[in-house]
């Protein structure tokens, strides 16, 4: 007789629980060593064996190989110490499948087998490793359902006007949907009060986000009411101050998805935004996004309050004036010499401070009376609201229009079933019902476009007058870097008209606003829609926007 002894297979066991993991029962470090040794020691057919120094573990997620107790047990597998390796779950690993499949090439590398012991598979051999593929891609498909079902829920509760980030902003306490389902935010007076400090700090005062910060610190603010304890208590630092400074929450909108689930940035016709309350008017919020995109709290050199807003509205084809230098002091703006069609035209050149002062006084009295502006465009609101009675009246009758056409098309049809109707009769009803039908849905999309205008123009009207009651007790104080960011913000163009009266050249200048709420109404229509505005609504568009005002050379758009 012979005796044939086997060698046992030496194996390392491999443990890992998450941070959220720790304390649930069975999945701490203790519990998956006891069970495992406890395998190893009941499973005598194995062949198994092993020791205290043989296991290896982490405390960390398992999307991230970057784990100490892993690179150890990867780096003794390398110098062929074990046999096996043993695991609780395959996900103990890695649960991400690139990373899975990874390892598994190391351990085949090494000839190195894998056992886990919930699935009760020993991973050895070509079955092994088809089956170990199996598994890994099931785990993984199954987290990408997880992570879709989660995002797209997340989605759902956004568009029912829910809160879904992960933490509170400072300036906001959470409450309650409703609709009982969800939370939403609301203003927080005290903490609201220091968010318009910072932005007040940062645009009027020139502070930096450090010395925002500082100051801050100095005073005593914590970071929020409903902030973690171990966040509120801790100091304010550049980058807190920075992400009130650029979050748009702050203006009144929280962007639910910038990006999809798979970590791609979306465009922003795809975003699904929640309307907030705001802390900030739109036009802070934008003037300070001005300011860090400019870094205006550098040294400011020549500051051209109406740099590229000039145009020359003269010539067959506009131009744009530059800013310069004039060789006897200040400054001055031109247009540039220039010939076009075989015609030549001479430079164009206007004193830069005199127009700047009246440029500048025409969106300072903006902001001073808003009311006045609104309705040098505007019908008054009676008006507008039984504009938008018309149109949604208009937009009933035609969806039932639209209905009776398809019901009509419908008895078109069984009418050439029944043989009441010869193909070429048929073929004829169906061909007008459909001409009358198309025009029906066009013009449902011309009344829906009207409508949510007329929507978007009362909350651009809100907009000017929050924007008033930030800036006009501000706008007397601005410095020029301050002014030459409110011009950047709230100005389209300032249109030049020059023509020749007794030998003498005569100026006239239109000043055109952002502020035309039915022009930031289309702007906010495409972004919120997609859509481009037809060659015909941009036209009925400028013939809307062509007001002019006031007598003399100076002629304003307010």
């Amino acid at each position: 007789m012979f005796n044939l002894q086997v060698q046992p297979r030496r194996v390392a066991i491999y443990i890992r629980v998450s941070t959220a993991e720790q304390q649930m029962e069975g999945y701490s470090l203790e519990a998956q060593k006891k069970r495992l040794l406890s395998y190893v020691n009941d499973n005598i057919g194995l062949n198994l064996t092993t020791k205290p120094e043989w296991f290896y573990s982490d405390t960390h997620t398992g999307s991230d190989m970057n784990r100490a107790g892993l690179e150890s047990l990867m780096k003794a597998i390398r110098e062929k110490k074990f046999d096996a390796v043993l695991v609780l779950k395959i996900d103990r690993l890695s649960r991400s499948l690139k990373h899975l499949l990874m390892i598994f090439e190391e351990l085949e590398k090494h000839q190195v087998s894998l056992i886990s012991m919930q699935e009760n598979l020993d991973f050895r051999g070509p079955i092994g490793k088809l089956v170990f593929q199996i598994f890994g891609a099931i785990a993984q498909f199954e987290r990408e359902l997880i992570k879709g079902r989660t995002m797209m829920g997340k989605l759902a509760s956004a568009e029912m006007g829910n809160y879904t980030g992960a933490h509170i902003p400072f300036g906001y306490i959470s409450v309650r949907n409703p609709s009982g389902r969800g939370k939403k935010l609301e203003i927080n007076p005290e903490e609201k009060q220091w968010v318009q400090k910072i932005y007040d700090w940062y645009n009027y005062e020139g502070l930096g986000s450090g010395q925002i910060a500082d100051r801050l610190n100095d005073l005593g603010v914590k970071k929020g009411s409903e902030a973690m304890e171990h966040y509120k208590f801790s100091p304010w630092n550049e980058r807190s101050v920075a992400t009130i400074l650029m979050s748009a929450i702050y203006r009144g909108e929280f962007i639910a998805n910038q990006r999809d689930e798979m970590g791609n940035l979306l465009l922003e016709d795809k975003w699904t935004i929640v309307a907030v309350p705001a802390c900030v008017s739109e036009i802070t919020y934008m003037q300070a996004q001005y300011m860090r995109g400019k870094h205006l709290h550098a040294a400011t050199g020549d500051l051209y309050l109406l740099s590229s807003k000039l145009i020359d509205m003269t010539l067959p084809r506009m131009r744009r004036f530059i800013g310069i230098r004039r060789q006897k002091g200040g400054i001055s703006y031109r247009r540039k010499q220039v010939e076009i069609d075989g015609t030549y035209f001479p430079v164009f050149e206007i004193p830069g401070k005199q127009l700047e002062e009246w440029v500048w006084e025409q969106l300072r009295l903006a902001f001073k009376n808003p009311e006045v502006f609104i309705q040098s465009f505007l019908v008054s609101e009676k008006e507008r609201d039984l504009q938008a009675d018309k149109l949604e009246s208009e937009l009933a009758h035609l969806r039932s229009s639209h209905l009776n056409g398809e019901l009509a098309m419908a008895r078109i049809d069984q009418a050439y079933e029944s043989g009441i109707y010869s193909e070429e009769k048929m073929k004829e009803r169906a061909r007008l019902q459909s001409e009358a039908m198309t025009k029906i849905d066009e013009r449902i999309k011309e009344v829906e476009h009207e409508l949510l205008k007329v929507s978007i123009t009362d909350l651009e009207i809100k907009k000017l007058k929050d924007a008033s009651e930030s800036m006009k007790y501000n706008v007397d104080k601005v410095n020029r870097a301050q002014q030459k960011a409110l011009c950047n913000i709230c100005i389209d163009r300032v249109e030049m008209h020059r023509r020749r009266i007794n030998n003498k050249w005569q100026v006239d200048a239109k000043v055109c606003l952002r502020f035309n709420p039915e022009q930031l109404s289309e702007a906010s229509l495409r972004v919120r829609t997609g859509q481009e505005l037809t060659e015909e609504q941009r036209k009925d568009l400028d013939s809307k926007n062509d007001f002019s005002g006031g007598d003399g050379q100076n002629r304003t758009a307010v």
